[in-house]
C-alpha cells in the first residue's frame, strides 16, 4: 500500500515547480494620476454634458524609497531555499506633466452620473457618481488604468522541479543564482475617490477630494531572463499604495470655460519610513 501511495505521489507532483524570487534591489515606474474633483460647478438638471480638459502637473520630486519592505523566502526541510532578506526599492515617479480627458456627466434632479476617459499619457477610465445642488457637491469615484512601465531589479533566484516538502520524490532538479534584470511591461493600476466642492458663486468654487491609489494591481511575479531557467518568478513584496488629499479652487472665466487650479499632498508608508510628496495641477476645460 505504501508503494501504491509513493506512486500516485510521485504523478501528482509530476510536472511541479517553483519559480522564487527575492528582491534585494530595485527601481519600479509607477504613475500618479491627477486628483479627481467631480464637475466642479453646479449643473442643470436633466441635461447632459460634454467635457474636455488639458492639465498640466508640476511635482516635487522624482524618487521615493521604500524602507523596510522585506522577501518572504522559500525554505526546504532538506536542500536549498531562499532566506527572508530586507529588500532595497524605490518607486520613480515618471514624467509626465500634461495630460488630456474628456467627461461626460447627466443630472437627474439632485443626483449627478458620469464617466472620464484620460491619456497621461496611457489610458484610464473612471466613472462617478454624486449629489450636485445650487451649494455644492459631493460624490464617489472609481478610476482603472492601463500603463507601460520600465524597472530595474536584482536579487537572488530558486528554481525547483519535481520537488516535495519532505523530498521524498526522485529526480529534483534544484538551480540557484543569482539575477539582475531591466524590463518593460505592461501594467494595471486602481483608484478611488471622495469629492466634494463649495459653490461659493455662480462663477467660483473650491474643490476638495481625497483618493486611493494602488500602482500596482496585479503585480506578484517577476520576468527573469538572464539565467539558466528563464521564466516568471514568484514574489512576495507587499508595493505601497498611495493616500492622497486635493484643496483647489475652479473659476469660469467665460461661457463654457473653466479654469481649475490645485496642490495634491500624496502619502505612501512603507514599513521603516513615510513619504509626503506634494504637486500642483492647473486645468482648462471647455463645457458644452
Amino acid at each position: 500500500m505504501k508503494v501504491v501511495f509513493l506512486i500516485i505521489l510521485v504523478f501528482l507532483l509530476y510536472g511541479c515547480s517553483v519559480h522564487k524570487a527575492n528582491i534585494t534591489k530595485g527601481t519600479f515606474d509607477v504613475d500618479i494620476p491627477e486628483p479627481f474633483w467631480g464637475t466642479g460647478v453646479w449643473v442643470m438638471p436633466n441635461t447632459v454634458y460634454f467635457r474636455g480638459n488639458i492639465a498640466y502637473t508640476v511635482g516635487d520630486k522624482e524618487i521615493v524609497p521604500l524602507d523596510g519592505l522585506t522577501n518572504e523566502g522559500y525554505r526546504r526541510p532538506r536542500g536549498e531555499s531562499l532566506p527572508d532578506e530586507d529588500a532595497n526599492i524605490e518607486y520613480r515617479l515618471k514624467d509626465s506633466p500634461f495630460s488630456g480627458s474628456m467627461d461626460v456627466f447627466a443630472k437627474t434632479w439632485l443626483f449627478l452620473g458620469g464617466g472620464r476617459i484620460e491619456m497621461s499619457p496611457y489610458p484610464s477610465a473612471t466613472l462617478f457618481a454624486g449629489l450636485n445642488s445650487l451649494f455644492g457637491e459631493f460624490g464617489l469615484g472609481a478610476r482603472l488604468g492601463y500603463s507601460k512601465d520600465k524597472a530595474t531589479y536584482s536579487g537572488k533566484y530558486l528554481y525547483v522541479e519535481n520537488g516535495s516538502l519532505d523530498d521524498d520524490v526522485l529526480f529534483n532538479t534544484v538551480v540557484k543564482g543569482k539575477f539582475e534584470e531591466t524590463h518593460s511591461y505592461s501594467n494595471a493600476n486602481f483608484g478611488l475617490y471622495a469629492y466634494s466642492s463649495l459653490f461659493v458663486t455662480e462663477h467660483f468654487s473650491l474643490n476638495f477630494s481625497t483618493g486611493y491609489y494602488q500602482p500596482w494591481l496585479f503585480r506578484s511575479s517577476l520576468q527573469l531572463d538572464n539565467i539558466e531557467v528563464p521564466g516568471d518568478y514568484d514574489i512576495t513584496i507587499d508595493f505601497p499604495y498611495f493616500l492622497s488629499q486635493y484643496a483647489g479652487a475652479t473659476i469660469s472665466l467665460f461661457d463654457h470655460v473653466l479654469l481649475s487650479v490645485g496642490e495634491t499632498y500624496y502619502y505612501t508608508r512603507s514599513p521603516a519610513s513615510a513619504n509626503n510628496i506634494w504637486q500642483t495641477h492647473f486645468s482648462l476645460s471647455y463645457m458644452y
